[in-house]
Order: C-alpha cells, then sequence, then structure tokens
C-alpha cells in the first residue's frame, strides 16, 4: 500500500507514448473529416445529398469497424500490430484520397475504415493495460489520454483549413497522412522500450479458417455494411440467418477448453452486462451532445450575434468556429479533472463509475438550459450573446470529461482480459448509435420553436440519470467491487 502512494501521482512513462501516438492519428483523422464533404461536393462534383448520404454512412462505419478490429486483436494480432497495421491503412487512405476520382475516394474510405477499425479500440485497450485494475491512476491516465484526441481534433482542421479553401484538396490529405505516418513512427521507435509485455498476440490462437466466431463476425460486418447501404430487409434477413447458424454451429460443436476460449464465469457475465448497461445509458449522453455539429452550429448562424466591434472595426467570429471551443475546453480542463479523480480518491471520495455518468447527464442538461434561457431571449428578429453557447460547451465538455475517459477506462476494468478490444468495439457501438440518433433529432431544429427543442434536451438526459440512479445499487453489485 504504502509503494502504491508513492508512485501513484506519476503516471507510466508509456502512457505519454500512447498519447503522441493517439494525438496524431486523430490529427489526421480530424484533418480529413473536415474537409472531406467540401472535398466531394465542389471538387468532386456531388450533389449535397449524395454526399451528405455518403459522409454519414463512412462516419457510421468508422465506429462499427472497431468490433472487427477489436476481435482480430484479442485473437490473432494483438493490440501492438493491430496499430501498426491500422496506422498503415490510415496513411495509405488519406494518400489515395488526394487523388481526385470516385473510385479511389470509395477505395480511401474502405481503407479508412479498416484502419480506424484497427486502430481506435487496441490505443485506448493498450492504455487499460498499462494499470493494475485497482490503480487509483488508471482514470485520470485515461483523461490525460483523452487529451491527445482534442489536441489532434483542434488542430486538425487548422492545419488543412488554407489549403482546402484554395481548391488545393491533395495538399490537405497528403498533410493528414504525414500526420498519421508521424504518429506511427512514434509508435514503432518507442514501442519495445515502453511496452515491455504488453499489447502481445495471445499465447493461445485459434485456427484462423476454421475459427467460428471470426467468420461470424466478419458476416456481421458484411450485413451491418448492407444496412447502411439501404438495403435493410435482407440485411435483417441475413442478420438472422448468421446468429441462428453461429448458434447452431455452437451447440454442436464440443469447443477444447483453453485459457483463451474458457467459458465466462458468473461474475465474467456480470461485468460485460454493466459495460453493455452503461453504453446504453451513454447513447443518450453523446445524442444530446452532439447536437453541437448540427442543430447547435445551425443555431450559431443564425441566432447568435457573431459580430466584434472595436471602434470602427468590426468582424464577424464564422459559426463553424464555436465547434473548436470543446476541444480547447478539453485540453485545458482535462488535466484538472485527471488530477481531481487522484485527490479524490486519496481521501476515499471518488464517485463511482456510474455515478460519475449520472454527474455527466445533470451537465449535459445544464447545458442545454443555458440554451433554453437564450431561446427565451430570442423576441422577434433579435440575436443573443455568443456566451449562451460558449458556456452550454463548457457544461457539455465538463460531462464529457466525466463519461468519456472514465467510460473507456471502466471497460478496461470490467473486461475479461481475452475480450478486452472486442468489447472496447462494443462500446463504441454506442457512439454510432447515438450520432444516428443525433442526426434525427436534429431533424426536428425548425421544424418545433427553439424552446420545446432544447426542453427536451434538457428534460430527457434528467430523466435517464434519474433511472441510472434507480439502477445503480445493482449496477454497483454486478462490478463486483470494481470502483
Amino acid at each position: 500500500m504504502s509503494q502504491n502512494q508513492v508512485i501513484q501521482d506519476k503516471q507510466p512513462v508509456a502512457l505519454w507514448l500512447v498519447f503522441l501516438t493517439e494525438m496524431w492519428e486523430r490529427f489526421s483523422y480530424y484533418a480529413m473529416r473536415s474537409i472531406l464533404i467540401l472535398y466531394m461536393v465542389y471538387l468532386l462534383q456531388m450533389d449535397k445529398t449524395g454526399a451528405a448520404n455518403i459522409y454519414g454512412t463512412f462516419t457510421s462505419l468508422v465506429y462499427l469497424s472497431t468490433l472487427l478490429g477489436g476481435f482480430l486483436a484479442d485473437r490473432y494480432l494483438g493490440q501492438r500490430w493491430s496499430i501498426i497495421l491500422g496506422s498503415v491503412l490510415i496513411a495509405s487512405g488519406m494518400f489515395v484520397m488526394s487523388v481526385p476520382t470516385m473510385g479511389m475516394l470509395q477505395l480511401a474510405m474502405g481503407l479508412l475504415i479498416l484502419g480506424n477499425g484497427f486502430f481506435k479500440p487496441n490505443v485506448t485497450a493498450i492504455v487499460g493495460q498499462l494499470y493494475e485494475k485497482d490503480d487509483p491512476r488508471r482514470d485520470g491516465g485515461f483523461t490525460i489520454f483523452y487529451m491527445s484526441v482534442n489536441i489532434g481534433a483542434f488542430f486538425g482542421p487548422l492545419a488543412v483549413g488554407y489549403f482546402a479553401a484554395q481548391n488545393n484538396y491533395k495538399a490537405a490529405f497528403w498533410i493528414a497522412g504525414i500526420g498519421m505516418l508521424i504518429g506511427l513512427a512514434t509508435f514503432l521507435f518507442g514501442q519495445k522500450k515502453y511496452l515491455a509485455g504488453k499489447g502481445l498476440p495471445p499465447a493461445e490462437k485459434p485456427v484462423f479458417y476454421k475459427d467460428p466466431a471470426l467468420w461470424a463476425v466478419f458476416l456481421g460486418a458484411c450485413v451491418i455494411a448492407l444496412y447502411m447501404k439501404g438495403c435493410h430487409t435482407a440485411a435483417w434477413i441475413c442478420a438472422a440467418a448468421v446468429v441462428l447458424g453461429y448458434a447452431a454451429y455452437m451447440k454442436m460443436r464440443k469447443q477444447p477448453e483453453t485459457k483463451n476460449q474458457a467459458p465466462l464465469t458468473t461474475e465474467e457475465k456480470h461485468k460485460i452486462a454493466v459495460i453493455a448497461i452503461m453504453a446504453f445509458f451513454t447513447i443518450f449522453f453523446w445524442a444530446a451532445f452532439e447536437q453541437a455539429g448540427a442543430a447547435l452550429n445551425l443555431f450559431a448562424y443564425e441566432y447568435t450575434n457573431r459580430v466584434i466591434t472595436l471602434g470602427s472595426w468590426s468582424w464577424e467570429i464564422p459559426a463553424n468556429w464555436f465547434q473548436s471551443l470543446n476541444p480547447l475546453y478539453i485540453v485545458i480542463f482535462a488535466p484538472l479533472f485527471s488530477k481531481l479523480w487522484i485527490n479524490l480518491a486519496k481521501k476515499g471520495k471518488e464517485p463511482s463509475t456510474p455515478a460519475k455518468f449520472v454527474v455527466s447527464l445533470w451537465l449535459l442538461a445544464a447545458g442545454f438550459a443555458v440554451m433554453l434561457l437564450g431561446a427565451f431571449a430570442l423576441i422577434g428578429n433579435a440575436k443573443i450573446s455568443l456566451f449562451y453557447l460558449a458556456f452550454t460547451y463548457l457544461f457539455h465538455t465538463f460531462g464529457e470529461l466525466c463519461i468519456s475517459p472514465v467510460g473507456k477506462s471502466m471497460v478496461t476494468k470490467l473486461a475479461p482480459a481475452r475480450y478486452v478490444s472486442l468489447l472496447m468495439g462494443v462500446w463504441f457501438l454506442s457512439n454510432a448509435a447515438a450520432n444516428k440518433l443525433a442526426g434525427v433529432y436534429s431533424g426536428y431544429f425548425q421544424k418545433i420553436s427553439n424552446v420545446q427543442f432544447f426542453l427536451w434536451l434538457v428534460v430527457v438526459p434528467l430523466l435517464v440519470s434519474g433511472i441510472l440512479l434507480m439502477s445503480m445499487k445493482d449496477i454497483k453489485k454486478w462490478m463486483h467491487g470494481v470502483h
């Protein structure tokens, strides 16, 4: 115990290696994502509706592909090789996308989807491996790691914006690709020294082509792609066939009980159930939070006074610049939250993971309460102060810091060792579902009044937090002592 108290204030050096790798990957991804629809519409001359549909399908599959990447890492590749493979695929996708044809665009998107699938769940899983299950530095470490995402997200669009404005998309995508290569080089140079024994392939691997779970996941990915393409009936039929076929096969086949394939214990099943339950609650958080890119962006453009005047000089802040507030707030406040969790743990007062989720929903509701006040202030053609949005994003950032890094940390604590990356992929499914719901609800912006629109975004998180509070006792019981 005394030894743990000595080291608990200092994060592992390996965390900074993973931090830099993730930062450059996010730089690359958000640089590309910030100009993707502009590239499709203004250079490839696609119609806006078609471009938006492709964009939505692409970003959804980026999340869904984490299931396949996490599965392959857990059973075959290990996290390190998956990160390396994902980095190569992502960089290749960026360079291919710089060739302005529809064929190259589709190929590039395929590479980026697969690359993110291999990279995203496994770089997060590596962070979890740096800590013991009960290490109080864990949540703080994930909060610091989360800073890397936002540093990359903040600078990526800035780095390519000028070139995109000049219609030089080739240079923009090359910058994104080079950013990923820098992240890959960083990881390659530091992995042997700082990740000794971490992220290695499993000692026992199923025979690749005989692995029924692999075929089930592969076919499941095909079904998801079919659904995203709009073939809903065919997708549901194929999904049912895959599930029934896999269940029948596993019932008839006697599997050898190895350490990597042993049946789950009751405690492990409980912990996996907690991951699924908490993933369900996060959907409500992110569905509201992701209004930032759609409804709140439109609100900034149409209802916010963005003009700054100094004497005879005046300038109007671009509406989309408000999107930079969230990553900026993250970078500023993430270290404070990291320190907060450690200090509370020392005093024995650190909230449990479900309690942090409840707080995040309260903060989310508080942010939209600010927008609700702003909606009431809209009279006639008046516009509200930009500080309404600034404070809304501040509350939302505080909520994000209580749920996103903490949630990823929870998965690595609760998941059985042989399923960490796969369950991290399952965790990212909640983001995919939430983004879809966010788009559906954003469609009601200006179809209902602003007061009604923001009122529901206050009420629903509060109701969900109440349900979570009532369920907390049972959830904590199923966590079996994991804080």
